[in-house]
């Protein structure tokens, strides 16, 4: 009766964890689509005058926090199914 709520707090962080990891891998998953789409079209692009700035940065900070993101939750779930310490560096 007393770990309840234990139990139910342990049971949010894991929801919002998941949360935080399926919103990394769409990022992820985003990111590689918005660079397929610049590849694919850069030629028109630049015959239309257009920069590619704003693409450039949302690609630079998406897969910066998408990697890292996705890079702490597989140490998490190796160190969670090992039961070792998971440390990088």
């Amino acid at each position: 009766m007393l770990l309840l709520p234990v139990i139910a707090v342990s049971i949010g962080v894991m929801f919002a964890l998941a949360g935080l990891a399926a919103a990394a891998l769409v990022l992820f998953i985003t990111a590689i689509g918005v660079t397929i789409w610049l590849c694919r079209n850069r030629e028109q692009r630049r015959a239309d005058g257009k920069t590619n700035v704003g693409w450039v940065v949302f690609l630079i900070i998406a897969y910066l926090l998408s990697a890292s993101y996705l890079v702490f939750f597989v140490l998490l779930m190796i160190s969670a199914f090992t039961g070792e310490s998971v440390t990088v560096g």
